[in-house]
């Protein structure tokens, strides 16, 4: 399925290019100032469609990690730095609590900041006015992994998003991370699928719990250390 999703996507990708270069050398030649608003939008749909096709190829090609120790403090403090204003419109706030001697992780910070974006960007949409998204960060007491090369459990620390929004039902719940199943209007339905990999690939797992009515704890597990 991998294979043939890629080969879609090279395939759509070719023919795309094409559109966007004969809409922009169109609209140089057209005078009438609407014909040109007309071949605007042609341009801007087909790069809508590029970035999804790049995205479609991000789930099914291999990951190429860049793999560091990494702050995971750090990574979480910038994402709220660029999210800050857009909770603040809402009236509302981030509360950190973070815990201070947790360990560095083995990852790669720029696709963690995917994750945490798209997971902290969610949490801000579903809260509601007024009210506070926390961040919470501990090391996880509910599993760990043993890995074959090492006899001693690897630890986990877990990042927890807790939002003050309405919640979820079950079937809601179950489709989460469904590709393309959204409830957003201009939602793609493909942020969280991309975020899951990426927490797969980190070998981590990512923990939803959700009541209608009293929000949703999104909680992403990731290991102290790689084997």
């Amino acid at each position: 399925l991998g294979a043939v999703t890629m080969g879609m996507a090279h395939e759509i990708r070719n023919p795309l290019g094409g559109i966007r270069g004969s809409a922009q050398l169109l609209r140089q030649e057209i005078k009438n100032k609407s014909h040109q608003e007309y071949l605007d939008v042609v341009v801007s749909e087909v790069d809508r469609i590029d970035r999804m096709v790049k995205i479609i190829m991000d789930l099914t090609r291999p990951s190429n990690l860049r793999m560091e120790s990494t702050n995971i403090h750090k990574v979480l403090e910038e994402i709220l730095v660029l999210e800050k204003d857009t909770l603040t419109r809402k009236n509302g706030r981030f509360e950190q609590i973070y815990d201070p001697s947790l360990p560095p992780i083995e990852a790669d910070e720029d696709q963690l900041k995917q994750v945490f974006l798209n997971l902290i960007k969610n949490a801000i949409e579903a809260s509601r006015k007024g009210s506070k998204v926390q961040i919470v960060t501990r090391v996880s007491s509910g599993f760990s992994v043993k890995a074959a090369s090492s006899p001693v459990p690897q630890q986990n620390i877990v990042v927890e998003i807790i939002d003050s929004g309405e919640g979820m039902n079950e079937e809601t719940q179950k489709m989460l991370f469904t590709p393309f199943h959204t409830t957003k209007k201009k939602g793609s339905g493909l942020g969280l699928p991309i975020s899951l990999k990426i927490v797969k690939d980190h070998h981590g797992k990512i923990k939803v719990t959700s009541e209608k009515g009293l929000g949703t704890t999104v909680q992403v597990f990731l290991p102290t250390r790689q084997r």
